[in-house]
């Protein structure tokens, strides 16, 4: 919550006096985190002039001013250029070693590089926690090998996929992608474009990868859009 009315600084006043802190504690944490979060040459200014990306990086200073042992964020990266997303995380992770910090948002990548532990919610039921490598690891060992096919092969796409290597782990066809998940990607790469092009199999495109929590996302949850 902003009071548009108010400075910066006062609102962080404010908010530090609804906290318990004298007027003093509160100006001079305010004063840290307005430098911390990139908004002390806004100090003086009303928050209804600052931008978008300003006012979400002074919620987040209002939510910080008490020093709270737990800290609670709804998607706090939304909305910020690529400069505040990189400041905002980053001061994220410097509190992280005094801070417990819930995060919850869709961005598989930002949850990549800030959580510990991940909990995976779907239609209000969790699925899986754990930490973010335990849960990559989780769809196999290895990389992934996505393949894009002509549409028109989609049928013998799908029939082929019993004759891939043995090597192969995990092996799915959607919309036209070949998804392999495979530990020696290298060793069977060529073994499973010989099955490919016994069959007939118009390579489009392919590119090899790893793993991601979206992956994840996807594979405990499905493909179907969510409301």
């Amino acid at each position: 919550m902003i009071w548009e009315m108010l400075t910066c600084i006062e609102q962080l006043e404010f908010a530090g006096e609804i906290y318990g802190l004298s007027r003093r504690q509160a100006n001079e944490k305010g004063i840290q985190l307005l430098h911390d979060l990139g908004l002390y040459e806004k100090k003086n200014k009303s928050a209804r002039t600052l931008s978008g990306g300003m006012q979400r990086r002074l919620n987040l200073a209002l939510a910080l001013v008490h020093d709270p042992p737990i800290l609670i964020l709804d998607e706090p990266q939304a909305g910020l250029d690529p400069q505040s997303r990189i400041m905002v995380r980053e001061y994220l992770r410097s509190l992280s070693h005094r801070t417990t910090i819930i995060l919850t948002t869709h961005d598989m990548d930002e949850v990549e590089r800030l959580a510990d532990r991940v909990a995976i919610i779907d239609q209000g039921r969790l699925l899986v926690m754990d930490t973010p490598d335990r849960l990559k690891n989780s769809l196999g060992s290895g990389k992934i090998l996505e393949i894009r096919v002509n549409e028109d092969e989609s049928g013998k796409s799908e029939q082929l996929l019993a004759a891939l290597p043995s090597g192969v782990e995990q092996k799915t066809f959607r919309q036209g992608v070949i998804r392999i998940v495979c530990s020696g990607i290298d060793e069977v790469l060529n073994d499973i474009f010989q099955v490919l092009k016994t069959g007939g199999i118009e390579i489009e495109d392919l590119h090899i990868r790893d793993k991601s929590l979206e992956d994840v996302f996807v594979s405990l949850t499905g493909r179907g859009l969510r409301e």
